[in-house]
């Protein structure tokens, strides 16, 4: 047998390969071949040739794909498609989900807000806009509201919706055995049904904000109505509500000590609305805001109502995580209590103690930035802001200059103080019947005499004891003390600062916030008759001029001469300083990447708003042709 190198070997090769491509295209008269002769491509080419050729197969099969995809994207769309499901980690548990019944519990108000619906509700913008009513029309006494009510509503359980269900609501609430605590609201309140679908009430008195008590949910009358209003809340129906709205009670978990540990909620098929696209809906029930924050960072949630900026830091990481931000009609002020602390009546004072607060650095260094210094109880947007109103910038050379100028003089130790003339009762001499001249007295009555008596100006400062609000009083309390007031701070537990401190109004200055509403009005948080318990008029404060002005604005309906009324009100409260009013925050909402359609940057009056728009959060999509 005959040896062959490897050299001669390729040599044959190349022969032969070279004879194939004479002979091929001896065949075929044409340079390029037929799709047949394709198939021999491979038997063709070089090993090199070959590889090349595949590369660039490979590549044009890419580019076809890419530019089909590309295609498809540029003439389809995503949207929602009905499907998945959203977990929030809530800090609370429900009591009454109960519109008529809920008071300051947050859990109650979001388990509601979803599953009831008011004749209006509040849209993305804040503004009040029909719900269970097509339309309102207002009377020209601006005293009667009549609402006609959708013929398309059903309760959850298929009974129709009516006019009887708002008027039995409405009733129930005027019911003082109820022990609503709307009844305040609705006690001058008269309703009637007009039909089957339309509703009229009739105030008292024109009331301006009315609108704002019409989007409270309504009950069913089928399934109330045979509890008697003493008993409401007792009733187990609290827990396992039927309402009308986009979201309905599935079912409840409890632990073993018989508190509720999650609370399903499905979705209605039959609302009226805007069907949500998620198909449920749960809240787990945790005992406080670090055990919500871990449960979000290990993923048993998928959002929680609420994060504390204190707490952001444990999930910075989490790059699955997005951030939302709301602005909410809420501000933090110090309250002046001048009944419990004679100095703060002294109006140089207070502006005194106003131009020592260094605003700036409470937004800056608690908030982070994420608020805004405020001048009044009005807040940007609201009917009747007046940004031109009386500031107090932080000016402590100026607060000196006042304090100076009502006669405090400023001691050793740095503190101020004044001699104040004081009346000072001194004993009479008792009556020695011994004496010859103690025999003549008649008149034992003490003597009164003028003298003086230095006191310091001092301020207990009240606060409740939560994270944010500590901080922001330990600020104030600084800058007090620095211009030279002694001050004592108390931070009260949560739970006993309505009890101890709100209804008793025991402080000398209140750091505290206020949530005021979708509506201007004023009245409940400043109208002299609000200055105790159980009104909300922090700063105890009584001015006959600001309580006309308040009046007048509740009961007028033209905008333009509310707004007037209001920031005729802004410039007394600016000029007397019964406040000290230092920001509004904005609200802060973390959920997971993975449910998308969440508005950011809504105005919302509750923190239950953030769900305004889960109609149109989804976790399921789909691509469809452009129209």
């Amino acid at each position: 047998m005959r040896n062959y190198s490897p050299q001669s070997w390729r040599s044959k090769r190349d022969f032969n390969r070279s004879y194939d491509k004479k002979m091929v295209y001896s065949l075929s008269g044409k340079k390029f071949p037929s799709l047949k002769q394709l198939r021999y491509a491979s038997h063709v080419l070089s090993p090199i040739e070959n590889w090349i050729l595949r590369i660039l197969a490979g590549f044009l099969i890419i580019c076809i794909v890419f530019l089909g995809w590309k295609g498809y994207e540029a003439n389809t769309v995503e949207v929602p498609k009905v499907g998945g499901q959203y977990t929030e980690g809530v800090v609370g548990t429900p009591q009454y989900v109960n519109p008529i019944l809920f008071r300051e519990n947050d859990v109650d108000r979001d388990i509601s807000s979803l599953v009831y619906s008011g004749l209006m509700r509040y849209d993305n913008n804040r503004k009040i806009v029909p719900d269970l009513a097509e339309r309102y029309e207002l009377g020209a006494d601006a005293k009667t509201y009549t609402f006609f009510l959708r013929k398309d509503v059903t309760w959850h359980d298929g009974t129709p919706f009516n006019a009887d269900d708002v008027v039995f609501t409405i009733q129930k609430i005027q019911d003082t055995a109820t022990q609503s605590p709307l009844v305040r609201s609705f006690q001058d309140v008269k309703i009637e049904k007009v039909d089957d679908y339309t509703v009229r009430f009739v105030l008292a008195r024109p009331f301006s904000p009315f609108l704002d008590l019409t989007t409270i949910g309504i009950l069913p009358q089928h399934v109330w109505g045979e509890v008697a209003s003493a008993n409401m809340a007792l009733d187990g129906k609290n827990l396992k509500p039927i309402g009308t709205g986009p979201w309905k009670f599935k079912s409840l978990q409890k632990g073993k000590e018989g508190d509720i540990r999650s609370y399903l909620l499905e979705r209605n098929d039959k609302y009226y609305g805007q069907k949500p696209y998620l198909k449920t809906l749960t809240f787990k029930m945790y005992p406080d805001v670090d055990s919500v924050v871990q449960a979000l960072k290990n993923r048993n949630v998928e959002g929680i109502s609420f994060l504390p900026r204190e707490l952001r830091d444990k999930l910075k990481q989490d790059k699955d995580l997005k951030y939302y931000t709301f602005n909410l009609p809420q501000y933090t002020a110090v309250f002046f209590n001048q009944t419990a602390n004679a100095d703060l009546k002294s109006k140089a004072v207070r502006q005194a103690l106003a131009l020592s607060v260094d605003r700036d650095r409470i937004v800056r260094e608690v908030l982070a930035g994420e608020g805004r210094t405020i001048n009044g109880p009005i807040l940007p947007g609201f009917l009747g802001y007046d940004e031109l109103v009386k500031t107090y910038p932080f000016d402590t050379e100026k607060a000196r200059d006042l304090l100076q100028a009502a006669g405090w003089k400023r001691g050793d130790d740095g503190i101020w103080a004044r001699e104040d003339k004081v009346v000072v009762e001194v004993p009479a001499a008792p009556v020695d019947p011994k004496k010859k001249d103690d025999k003549k007295k008649t008149d034992t009555k003490p003597e009164k005499t003028i003298t003086t008596q230095k006191h310091q100006l001092s301020i207990t400062l009240v606060t409740v004891n939560q994270p944010e609000q500590a901080k922001v009083a330990q600020i104030v309390k600084e800058g007090w003390a620095d211009m030279g007031v002694k001050v004592e701070l108390q931070l009260v537990d949560p739970s006993r600062i309505k009890t101890d401190v709100i209804d008793t109004r025991s402080y000398d200055a209140f750091v505290y916030g206020e949530i005021i509403g979708s509506d201007p009005d004023l009245y409940p948080f400043w109208h002299s008759s609000q200055a105790r318990k159980p009104g909300l008029n922090l700063a105890v404060y009584a001015n006959t001029d600001a309580d006309k002005l308040l009046e007048e604005g509740r009961q007028i309906s033209d905008e333009g001469q509310r707004a007037t009324r209001y920031q005729k009100f802004q410039q007394i409260l600016a000029e007397e300083v019964p406040a000290i009013f230092l920001y509004y925050p904005t609200y802060n909402y973390v959920v997971a990447s993975s449910i998308h359609g969440i508005g950011d940057g809504k105005e919302i009056v509750y923190p239950s708003d953030r769900f305004v728009d889960l109609g149109y959060w989804y976790a399921a999509s789909k691509r469809v042709f452009k129209k």
